[in-house]
């Protein structure tokens, strides 16, 4: 996967970069804050009598986004997110589960209609797909520390001479070892990164907002999400390039979710808080 094809959170910190598919982890995860969303929390996924079908592509394993429970039930934030918007759009909704280079060829080869997770707006991302705005969900890279941590982290030079936890393999890993060098510390897995920031094995982690919120509240973790690290940045769902018809279809559906109020009920079902908002961190606001 070329570097600029990221998703939502495994960007640069001054530009955006990429993980391999077998980092796309981060979201398996999530606190179930919200009982009950009725068909939006279970959503009857498969062809539908008399209904037109559509495949939506999706991580394997990239929680709480897209991820296999322990049952082996395929689940996830953007599952119902985008079993919703094809209830909108009168379609069925059938989930296509593989890693990121397979679902850029399967997009477009037509094999499935869009990916069902936000991409950044890159020039390359550009480039290749149309992307389908307004983006429904807030990216941004941010400071975690201990709950009892007061110090200000707010560049790379504050990190200097510090114990800093990245995921390894990302464009985040990349630029902190350029700047900090040997003191970076990078983990297959975030939500380890996450732990040993708890037990102050670490001074901090770098990592997506809604990330480090899922996890923080799934293992209830003592941290805090600190300051923001870059400003909110432009992401929305990829269409095959010139797919205008679907693009404006999508698009307007986007549109009547975040209205109706059902995107926000997923979103506090997974997240707490209304993710459509930019903000760094739910606990900061509440």
């Amino acid at each position: 996967m070329s570097c600029a094809t990221v998703l939502r959170g495994r960007f640069m910190i001054d530009e955006v970069n990429v993980m391999p598919d077998h980092h796309c982890t981060r979201r398996d995860w999530l606190f179930h804050l919200l009982a009950g969303l009725g068909a939006l929390a279970a959503p009857t996924w498969g062809h539908a009598q008399n209904a037109e079908a559509l495949k939506i592509g999706f991580l394997n394993h990239y929680p709480p986004f897209s991820f296999k429970d322990k049952d082996g039930v395929h689940k996830g934030f953007d599952l119902e997110v985008m079993a919703r918007l094809c209830q909108i759009m009168g379609v069925a909704f059938v989930p296509e589960a593989d890693g990121m280079a397979s679902l850029r060829q399967k997009i477009q080869s037509g094999q499935i209609s869009w990916i069902g997770h936000q991409l950044l707006v890159t020039p390359e991302n550009r480039r290749e797909f149309d992307v389908v705005r307004p983006s429904y969900a807030s990216i941004q890279l941010v400071c975690i520390q201990q709950e009892d941590d007061d110090r200000d982290f707010l560049s790379l030079d504050d990190l200097v001479g510090k114990k800093l936890g990245v995921l390894a393999n990302t464009g985040v890993e990349e630029q902190s070892r350029q700047a900090i060098g040997k003191a970076v510390v990078a983990y297959p897995r975030i939500e380890d990164a996450l732990a040993d920031l708890a037990r102050k094995k670490l001074d901090a982690v770098l990592e997506e907002s809604l990330i480090a919120d899922y996890f923080i509240e799934r293992d209830r973790l003592p941290l805090r999400v600190a300051a923001p690290f870059a400003a909110p940045i432009s992401a929305g769902l990829a269409v095959r390039k010139g797919n205008r018809e679907l693009q404006g279809r999508l698009s307007a559906a986007i549109q009547a979710m975040l209205k109706d109020g059902s995107f926000r009920k997923i979103s506090e079902k997974w997240f707490g808080y209304d993710v459509s908002r930019p903000r760094v961190s739910h606990q900061q606001n509440n």
